[in-house]
């Protein structure tokens, strides 16, 4: 693989900072003053509306400030103005036809509805025939020759170039697209073809920018965003896929280096000048604040969150996404006030895009379980499951386990009417189960039997702290004292009220009890009382049958426990009786994670 330095080398003599504008050098100056939960609206902020591209640029220059003005726009909250000003030449330009299918893109990903989804795919396959019209003629020759590795970059004009780049973004998207498109087979083999031959064309564009003589600072500076925004998006892709899978891309030749991604990704977001740069800030806030709280790796880059929000703000402050990130990192560190605050403020500066909504209710939802304001928790759970098509089987089995949890906290509750929507939520969470390529949503699986068992003993214990265990939650709590003690306080009571109300409670709801106890106590650093549950849940082994998962999980926290305390030789004891275990197949989401958690800690441990 080529080095990103050995790119940043190729053009030492000229420099990019000259080309960067009064703005840009305004926030550099004075980025280490703004806090990115205080944010303001400045002067110099980029008013889309006023950088409509200078008639007498090139077509390509003006094709990629087309393409600039209209992200400014979709940043500004100006969806559907977005829309409209690349939609006239997407029949016609690559920069104007790919624009206008990402943003096609951005709002099927953001609904996952039927027809939004199709409608993308097909502005992709329109994109991308834009695209190869563009580039340079692929004949039987060309062919030939592009086997050799030393072909002449030199031969390809600026043009064909970026036509190359534009191409394979084009099919990066519509591969994403084919994965959700539809639950069979087919589309999956589809997926994985185009996403093959996405690679190879990104693989081809890095050997470019390396190699090829660049007669254009400007538009070099442009494909050089891009490249490591697609070659890092996708390095960064393959590298969250579970162990067992990466070995076998990998083996068919795709490439999952993390570490290269990321810092592909970095240089990228930094190149401010460019068209691409806030597409790189928001795939690198989209990892460090969402995905790697969901893998529980721990390798969150927070302060370079940080300086991609701060940056953001000086660009874009009004914006929602910006706005959705920013209240995002007051999670993560436990602010919860301010998150609500933040979040509020993304809803309300735009109407247009609902999904952006949805996000913040996602969000919202387990704030507010948090602080165990159940009601409200429930009330944005419940606006999931009626607007939202990403997983309803879900959103169903989230309603049940907030209105369980009001249930046996709330002493206002309505628990008989809470009681019968319980019962109608856990009806619909195996009826509205989907399949993404061809396979059973895991969350949905473990919903579905978590579902079954509530049907069989006409009860469930504590489900919103495993779905908050599960989505890396106590990572948010472990940084608000108030929260997670008000939160051990709550799992105590409520298991007094179980062993209360029945002489014989199941092992499986016992260790569950355990489990989240140790969760706890771990956060409130209390390690060796954490680890005292943790073994106590291990002790009871056989005794589990439905919520197996808790064994495996036992055996992995037990090892992060030791990892903190430096012991390596028992981390790697514990880490392989975790891998050893036996686990229900339907139990496996809440262990997907621990594969990735292994290899975090093999690295640091030797």
């Amino acid at each position: 693989m080529i080095a990103i330095e050995q790119i940043n080398q190729q053009h030492t003599k000229k420099s990019f900072e000259k080309r960067k504008d009064a703005l840009a050098d305004f926030y550099v100056k004075n980025m280490a003053a703004v806090d990115p939960d205080e944010y303001v609206v400045l002067d110099e902020f980029q008013d889309a509306l006023e950088e409509q591209p200078e008639a007498n640029k090139r077509d390509l220059e003006i094709s990629i400030e087309d393409t600039r003005h209209a992200v400014n726009l979709f940043f500004n909250n100006q969806f559907d103005e977005a829309v409209a000003f690349m939609e006239p030449k997407a029949n016609e330009s690559m920069y104007h036809s790919l624009g206008f299918a990402t943003l096609s893109f951005i709002k099927a990903v953001m609904t996952c509805d039927e027809k939004d989804v199709n409608k993308a795919v097909g502005l992709t396959k329109v994109a991308s025939s834009v695209c190869e019209k563009f580039r340079k003629p692929n004949n039987l020759t060309d062919r030939l020759v592009n086997l050799s590795i030393s072909a002449d970059e030199n031969n390809y004009t600026q043009e064909q170039l970026h036509a190359e780049l534009c191409y394979a973004e084009a099919l990066l998207e519509r591969a994403l697209l084919t994965f959700v498109q539809d639950e069979n087979l087919m589309n999956f083999i589809k997926g994985a073809v185009r996403s093959r031959t996405c690679y190879m064309s990104y693989k081809k564009c890095v050997q470019y920018l390396v190699s090829h003589f660049w007669t254009d600072e400007n538009i070099r500076s442009h494909y050089e965003s891009g490249v490591k925004l697609g070659y890092g998006t996708f390095n960064l892709l393959v590298s969250a896929l579970p162990q067992r899978v990466l070995r076998l891309v990998e083996f068919a030749g795709f490439s999952g280096d993390r570490v290269y991604a990321l810092n592909a990704l970095k240089s990228a977001a930094f190149m401010h000048h460019t068209l691409r740069w806030p597409l790189s800030a928001l795939v690198l806030l989209v990892w460090n604040l969402i995905v790697v709280y969901c893998l529980g790796t721990g390798e969150s880059d927070l302060e370079l969150s940080k300086t991609l929000i701060r940056t953001l703000f000086m660009h874009f402050p009004k914006s929602s996404l910006v706005l959705f990130f920013a209240g995002r990192y007051a999670e993560i560190h436990g602010n919860f006030t301010k998150t609500e605050e933040l979040l509020q403020k993304s809803i309300d500066q735009q109407s247009t895009m609902r999904g952006f909504h949805h996000i913040c209710f996602w969000e919202l939802m387990f704030c507010n379980s948090f602080q165990q304001n159940w009601k409200q928790a429930f009330k944005y759970a419940d606006l999931l499951y009626i607007e939202n098509h990403w997983s309803r089987s879900s959103y169903a089995y989230f309603c049940a386990s907030l209105l369980i949890a009001q249930n046996t906290s709330d002493c206002n509750a309505n628990v008989e009417e809470n009681r019968e929507k319980i019962l109608q939520y856990m009806k619909q969470v195996p009826l509205l189960k989907v399949k993404l390529s061809g396979k059973s949503l895991p969350l949905e699986k473990f919903c579905v039997t978590k579902s079954a068992q509530f049907f069989n003993h006409n009860f469930l214990f504590i489900p919103i702290y495993e779905l908050i265990y599960f989505y890396g939650g106590f990572s948010c709590l472990a940084n608000n004292e108030i929260a997670m003690k008000a939160v051990l306080a709550d799992i105590e009571s409520k298991y007094k009220l179980l062993a209360g109300d029945s002489s014989n409670v199941s092992a499986d709801d016992y260790c569950l009890y355990l489990f989240m106890k140790a969760m706890c106590l771990k956060h409130l650093q209390s390690p060796f009382q954490a680890e005292q549950c943790l073994m106590e849940v291990i002790s009871r082994k056989v005794d589990l049958k439905v919520n197996t998962y808790l064994l495996s999980n036992a055996y992995l926290e037990i090892a992060l426990l030791h990892y903190e305390s430096g012991n390596v030789e028992s981390v790697k004891n514990y880490l392989t009786k975790a891998n050893n275990c036996e686990i229900l197949e339907n139990a496996r989401i809440i262990c997907s994670n621990r594969e990735h958690i292994f290899v975090f800690i093999h690295l640091r441990c030797g």
